[in-house]
């Protein structure tokens, strides 16, 4: 059986043996997962008033992804930086051209140019790593190492420091969460959304490296993820299951494209559809909060701002907790002038870069990666890997409905969408020359 070779993207045998170059490949591999994971800030303190308007940047940041990039790009420099263009793409080109002439027009000009640099840095990092792992099964050893660290020190810090990985009742902020898990994790929902990757990682790991591992893996943060009382990752994992099946097994990719992408028009309906449908209110009430717990003010407000610029839009990263935002705003509207994001990355993104930037991202970041995934490998390895890739494909997109996850200066499930976009690059590629 043959494994892909991540360093030159088509099929190789097997590699063995433990020596400096593997050393410094999988400490390279694990140290990125465990800064994005776990986070140069575990453990922060709720109680303590937010800051309210956006600042230049976090100093930890800022300092520890340009040694992180450093690192990587004196690695690549090392071992032919020419593997990374094919990730070059069109798309993405096109899309980060309109993204730079978005801070251009911005009013915060500065603060959007510096975030999207640090996005594009972090998406050097993610794509480089990917090049890190000799094949599938070490690969699979160093997502399962990674994991299980973070998975330690999240129950330890549930056992052992509740009052840093809780949610409490004298939080600042949504005191009502008070009882939920949230472990290294600064808030419920991401602690949610990383054990649903983990899951996704278990069951990868299960079927290319050992059983007993990747089910202790699963259990593991399945029940992390039930006392996290993430809705929206409780109720998104089952669906993106389900779909990547679909995906999977449907004789015709064309249907099983418009499965994917339909269920993820459907859940912006339910979203932001809400707020132009009684209908659509009036069946959410059935089942949930049809305010999807206060989201729909944000929704209404972003929307309201987004009609103002809708072309070139506020600038990259460069609305929430602004100045204009924070004070300029806050008389004349309700209270979501205060809030961190839209909820909602594809409303969050036309806010930011505008209609044509939302338009162009989409492109990159829903079309191209399931037309890749239609080119995957034979291999039954490489076809787990494809299928580790595509379903935390569909997590992000699907919870990008409610969230916004997608083009964050740093969080978990944004670099691992970055993976597993340009892994299904790779993997398309490979199929290509194998």
């Amino acid at each position: 059986m043959a494994d892909i070779d991540f360093e030159n993207a088509r099929p190789v045998a097997a590699l063995t043996g433990i020596g400096l170059d593997t050393v410094v490949r999988s400490g390279l591999f694990v140290a990125v997962l465990l800064v994005v994971w776990v986070s140069f800030h575990p453990f922060p303190d709720l109680s303590a008033p937010p800051q309210q308007l956006a600042e230049g940047g976090d100093l930890a940041n800022q300092l520890g992804f340009a040694f992180l990039f450093l690192a990587f790009g004196g690695w690549m420099l090392l071992h032919d930086p020419a593997r990374l263009k094919p990730l070059l793409r069109p798309a993405l080109i096109v899309m980060l051209t309109w993204f730079a002439l978005s801070v251009v027009v911005s009013w915060e000009p500065g603060l959007a140019a510096r975030r999207l640099v640090f996005t594009a840095i972090v998406m050097a990092i993610a794509a480089i790593s990917l090049l890190l792992p000799k094949n599938v099964r070490h690969f699979a050893d160093l997502l399962a190492a990674a994991t299980l660290i973070v998975l330690a020190l999240c129950y330890a810090s549930v056992l052992l420091l509740p009052d840093f990985a809780l949610h409490h009742a004298t939080d600042a902020l949504e005191p009502e969460h008070a009882g939920s898990w949230r472990g290294t994790f600064p808030h419920k929902n991401e602690a949610g959304a990383a054990m649903s990757l983990f899951v996704f990682v278990g069951l990868f790991v299960a079927r290319v490296r050992n059983v007993s591992l990747g089910a202790a893996i699963v259990a593991l943060s399945a029940v992390f993820l039930v006392f996290s009382h993430s809705k929206t990752a409780i109720a998104l994992l089952p669906l993106v299951l389900i779909v990547s099946w679909l995906v999977t097994h449907a004789r015709r990719g064309a249907y099983a494209m418009m499965a994917a992408i339909g269920a993820l028009a459907l859940l912006n309906l339910v979203s932001l559809g809400s707020i132009f449908s009684d209908a659509v209110r009036e069946g959410l009430s059935l089942v949930v909060d049809p305010s999807f717990t206060g989201r729909t003010d944000i929704w209404e407000f972003a929307l309201d701002q987004l009609a103002q610029r809708p072309i070139t839009g506020y600038g990259f990263s460069a609305f929430w907790g602004t100045e204009n935002v924070v004070y300029g705003l806050s008389q004349s509207s309700t209270w979501a002038s205060n809030a961190t994001d839209a909820h909602n990355a594809y409303l969050n993104l036309a806010l930011t870069v505008g209609l044509p930037g939302l338009a162009l991202a989409l492109v990159w970041m829903v079309v191209l990666p399931i037309r890749d995934f239609y080119k995957q490998p034979a291999d039954a390895s490489d076809r787990a890997l494809s299928l580790l890739f595509i379903r935390i494909w569909l997590y992000a997109i699907y919870t990008s409905s409610f969230e916004s996850s997608l083009f964050q200066p740093t969080g978990q499930l944004w670099f691992a969408f970055l993976m597993a976009v340009f892994g299904l690059r790779f993997l398309s590629l490979s199929r290509a020359t194998a």
